[in-house]
């Protein structure tokens, strides 16, 4: 038996036909259903507006943290993650242990998950609730901080590579970093 295999210009034919026959819009017809530049539309009630931390506003937290790091002579990992916990940013000094890349995005998550320092979820567990240790992407120890914006919690910094006390110190002075871009 022989296969029978379309060559490549006729290939390209039958897309082209098809794509036509579909019935595809033209420039005009695109240009005469969408709106008019600057008209606002009503935002329907079933739809909210989420303000998130910008990638330049993160990596401007990083700098920060850097130099924060760099003066205390301290080797770092630094997550910056938005309002949902999703990683933006994220840097690891020289000489930082591998493991502390986990434990900043972990931080940094459970802070934007939160809505509250990390250290809120360490207290949760060490004052009998240990069930909540079971919650999936959180993580109970301090060194994650929310970065607010008038009075909105757009993202979060997680520190981690120090004590845990340290590590919150420095995370809170880069989040409160963000108040004087």
């Amino acid at each position: 038996m022989r296969q029978i295999l379309p060559n490549a210009h006729g290939m390209v034919c039958f897309c082209v036909a098809l794509a036509i026959g579909a019935g595809f819009p033209t420039q005009e017809a695109v240009a005469q259903s969408a709106p008019a530049m600057g008209t606002a539309k009503a935002q329907p009630e079933y739809v909210k507006t989420v303000r998130e931390i910008s990638l330049a506003s993160a990596q401007r937290l990083l700098a920060n943290g850097l130099e924060i790091a760099g003066q205390r002579e301290m080797r770092l990992a630094i997550a910056v993650v938005d309002s949902a916990g999703n990683l933006l940013a994220f840097v690891r000094m020289d000489g930082a242990s591998i493991v502390t890349i986990d434990v900043a995005v972990g931080k940094a998550r459970t802070a934007a998950f939160l809505k509250a320092p990390s250290k809120v979820f360490e207290d949760m567990i060490n004052s009998g609730q240990p069930s909540m240790a079971t919650t999936p992407g959180l993580l109970p120890l301090q060194g994650g901080i929310p970065v607010v914006f008038d009075g909105e919690v757009i993202g979060a910094v997680g520190v981690s590579g120090s004590s845990g006390e340290n590590d919150q110190t420095v995370a809170t002075r880069i989040a409160e970093s963000f108040a004087r871009f």
